[in-house]
This record gives structure tokens, C-alpha cells and sequence, in this order.
């Protein structure tokens, strides 16, 4: 049987594992699992957590969305204890072309919204079924159903991937995100970190799931959780590193979802609502210049490496068809020929 260790256990590491073949060893640790109490370190806690499709995509990655969003599908509709359910999305677009929305039929119920129906200064709108995610209970129960396929969880702290020598792997998986920045054999240098704040609070009755773009970064989100509580963001600061929640921007976030949803939010203080806490999460991207999401195999101290990360926020929206990715070099490597040792010349006398 083959054995495959994969390093980070968030969405990525967990897609991954779900995707590889069901006869291999799999192995993933962590400095942080699923089940842990809530942390900003451990980041798949604290995505928004819904299938939206990334619209400056390149055609390999949106067969990844959608790989994925077949799964988080599927997981929604045979398991709703998951922490995974369908909802309508509702897409406003201040500016933009939808000629260039790529996945307008490729998801259930697509349609471009009447003019008629649009707010005040937006360009267009679509609506179309998706599913989001509560990850605090997504990622156990995944976590319970991958053991149950015989996947083991390992809470490990390494400073590098030599330090993973001794695991008797064929095959090693990193996808730690950050991580990759401090693995001193790797030292990832073009991660660029994306601090989002966003709020959380109840309001009975809610049950939408919405977002709002705009230029120079706006989005107002809120999206419905299965728990009860609506996701409501944002505001999105590229290269900070910085877990401290603001108030002027909690009161911004509020104060846009009462402008775009005044029939449910008629109030832009946070402190009418059943407020319950600031969300500040912050995502390690790879940005399109610098390369885009790495999926690449490596060579390193003796071990078949495979890079995977760098899909910022989209984590989610990614997971499961980057596993797929990942698990194609994963044949790769295990059905290499080995390589034939080399014959000796003989000299000549």
C-alpha cells in the first residue's frame, strides 16, 4: 500500500486527502486540527466559507471551482449534519462585463437579474444556487468522516520538510499555507497576506446569502451559516498581517448591508442587531503575477515533494478540485519507473 503524508490539515490538506486513492496510507498533521477551539492561526476557521466563483480565473483554475463545487454539492445534499448547505446567491456588480462571468451555466438556477431589480448604481446582478459552509462544524465532521476511511490526524509542529524523513512516505504533501514562509527548505517568498475583517451576528428570519462588488475593493457581504448566524463582511486590506478588529470598520460593514438590504437590516448600528463578534481572519494568497496557485512536485532531501497552496480566501471554493490536481501528481510519482542503475564502461586496456 502506498503511503502519502500531507502537512496542514485545513481545507486544503483535507481536500486533498478525500481526492487520493482509496487503497493509499494517508497521514495528515497539523499544528492545529479540526475540532481545536476556534483560532486565527489555524485560517480555514475563519473563511466565509461559501462556493463563489473567482472571477479573474484562468481556465485550469475554474475547472478546479468546479470540481469542488460538485462536492460541496454533493456533501450538502447526503449530509446535512455536515455543516454544508444549498442556498441562492445573489451576485450585485457595480462594474465589470458579464460576458465574462465564467460560470454562468455551469451552476444550478443561473440568471442574469432584470435591470428592474437591481440597486441603485449596479451595473448587474445574477442569481444562482451555491452552497456555504459553518467550518467550525464542517471541518470535524470531515475530520470524523476521513477517519472513518482510515485517514489519520497527527498534531505535528516541523521546521522543515526534511524533518519528515523518518514518516516512510512515498509521497509528501505540502500544503500549509503560511507554512510554506517558514518551512526553512521552502521559504515561500511570493505569499502576499489578505487581512478581511468581517462581523458575526443573528437576525431571525434571514436566510439569504449576498454580496455586493464594487471598485477599490468594496464588497458587502452576508451570508446565512446553518447555525444561525449570518457571515457579514467586509473589508479586505492586501499585504496586512494584522488580527486587530477595528471599529470604524465593523460600523462600515454594517453600515453597506444596510444601504444594499435596507428590508432586512434597517439600521446601520451594529448594536441594534444580536451582535456577536468581530471575524477578522487573515489568507495567504499567491497573486496571478507572481505565479498564481502552486501545485508543482519537487524533488527535496530524498522525498517526492508536491506543493499546494496559495488560493487565498478561496480555500473552499478550491478545496476539493485541487485535490483532484494533487492527486494526478500523486499517480505521477507512484507509477514512475524506477530508474535503471547506471552500467559501468569498462576501460580500455
Amino acid at each position: 500500500m502506498s503511503k502519502v503524508t500531507i502537512l496542514g490539515a485545513g481545507i486544503t490538506g483535507m481536500g486533498i486527502a478525500s481526492q487520493l486513492p482509496k487503497n493509499t496510507e494517508i497521514t495528515i498533521l497539523g499544528d492545529f486540527l479540526p475540532g481545536d477551539a476556534m483560532d486565527q492561526r489555524y485560517v480555514s476557521q475563519w473563511a466565509g466559507a461559501i462556493w463563489l466563483g473567482v472571477h479573474d480565473s484562468t481556465p485550469w483554475e475554474q475547472s478546479m471551482q468546479l470540481n469542488s463545487f460538485s462536492e460541496l454539492w454533493r456533501i450538502a445534499e447526503r449530509h446535512p449534519e455536515s455543516g454544508i448547505r444549498q442556498i441562492e446567491m445573489t451576485e450585485i456588480m457595480d462594474n465589470g462585463d458579464p460576458t465574462e462571468v465564467w460560470y454562468q451555466g455551469k451552476v444550478p438556477g443561473f440568471r442574469f437579474m432584470a435591470p428592474s431589480d437591481l440597486p441603485q448604481g449596479a451595473k448587474f446582478g445574477m442569481k444562482f444556487q451555491t452552497v456555504v459552509i459553518t467550518p467550525p462544524t464542517f471541518l470535524p465532521w470531515f475530520r470524523q468522516h476521513l477517519e472513518n476511511q482510515g485517514v489519520k490526524f497527527q498534531r505535528t509542529y516541523v521546521k522543515t520538510l526534511r524533518d519528515l524523513r523518518g514518516m516512510g512516505h512515498d509521497v509528501l504533501i505540502n500544503a500549509t499555507g503560511f507554512g510554506a514562509m517558514k518551512l526553512l527548505d521552502v521559504e515561500e517568498k511570493r505569499i502576499t497576506p489578505v487581512r478581511q475583517q468581517n462581523i458575526r451576528l443573528r437576525k431571525e428570519g434571514y436566510n439569504r446569502c449576498y454580496i455586493r462588488r464594487g471598485p477599490d475593493g468594496y464588497y458587502s457581504t452576508a451570508f446565512a451559516r446553518g447555525d444561525g448566524t449570518i457571515y457579514m463582511g467586509g473589508i479586505k486590506t492586501v499585504g496586512e498581517f494584522d488580527f486587530t478588529a477595528y471599529e470604524d470598520q465593523r460600523k462600515t460593514i454594517m453600515q453597506r448591508q444596510h444601504d444594499n438590504q435596507p428590508d432586512v437590516f434597517p439600521s446601520p448600528n451594529p448594536l441594534d442587531y444580536d451582535f456577536i463578534t468581530d471575524h477578522v481572519g487573515v489568507f495567504p494568497i499567491i497573486e496571478h503575477q507572481n505565479g498564481g496557485i502552486r501545485v508543482e512536485k519537487e524533488l527535496l532531501h530524498g522525498q517526492k515533494v508536491i506543493h499546494a497552496y496559495g488560493q487565498e480566501a478561496g480555500g473552499f471554493t478550491f478545496s476539493f478540485g485541487l485535490g483532484q490536481e494533487v492527486s494526478k501528481y500523486v499517480q505521477e510519482y507512484l507509477t514512475e519507473l524506477p530508474k535503471p542503475a547506471e552500467t559501468p564502461i569498462p576501460s580500455k586496456l
